[in-house]
């Protein structure tokens, strides 16, 4: 059975020059993303387990700890739209989708590259007037961390900002593939995981953790 390989590890059509330089920029980028945002959110999950353990055993409460845990999943949402677009993994209704024919299933990927850009596009756009206006007024959180809110909204930006620049990649990596003839390799960029793909993406996993647990490393 044959995969292909994840564009979060290189290239799924390959090439070369800047190109392929900046694919791998931006991959490298949304790996990062990916990390940041499971340990934003891990370190939500353990801020509230201790606030959460200690109202029960000491009737003692963390300040600011919802709005912590508002401003991780924030956070962490927008840092990992980049790596699961990479990556193919947001989900798609495929009903349809699986009966068309290739060339049709590559228009309709496209179509989905530039729907997701139009509208995060709009999101950027009013996110970032946001960020001016907090920016300029220097408004705080009305909790009492008095957080100023020009960080985690400015933070949240980049991490759109950083999908709309991964988006506008991939769309013009799939062109130049297309271009070039090898349709097939550039729907395996962006269209959706097979049935055959993400059974061997768990066999693959399975074989990792057995191999971890074997060595212990």
């Amino acid at each position: 059975m044959t995969h292909a390989t994840s564009p979060l590890n290189g290239p799924a059509g390959g090439g070369s020059g800047g190109m392929a330089r900046l694919f791998s920029a931006i991959s490298m980028i949304a790996r990062f993303g990916l990390w940041l945002g499971g340990g934003i959110i891990t370190l939500a999950a353990l801020l509230i387990g201790c606030d959460v353990t200690l109202r029960v055993v000491l009737g003692y409460a963390i300040d600011g700890t919802d709005e912590l845990a508002r401003f991780a999943l924030a956070i962490s949402t927008t840092w990992a739209l980049a790596g699961a677009l990479l990556d193919r993994a947001h989900i798609r209704v495929d009903t349809a989708y699986a009966r068309f024919p290739g060339t049709m299933r590559l228009a309709m990927d496209l179509a989905g590259l530039v729907a997701f850009f139009l509208v995060f596009a709009l999101i950027f756009y009013y996110g970032l007037g946001l960020v001016g206006e907090s920016w300029a007024n220097q408004t705080r959180s009305p909790s009492a961390l008095q957080v100023p809110m020009v960080i985690p909204q400015a933070v949240w930006l980049l991490g759109i900002t950083i999908f709309l620049v991964a988006d506008l990649v991939l769309f013009a990596m799939a062109l130049k593939l297309i271009f070039s003839g090898r349709s097939d390799a550039a729907s395996a960029l962006i269209g959706m995981k097979s049935a055959e793909e993400e059974v061997q993406e768990e066999l693959d996993a399975a074989d990792a953790a057995a191999l971890h647990e074997r060595t212990g490393s």
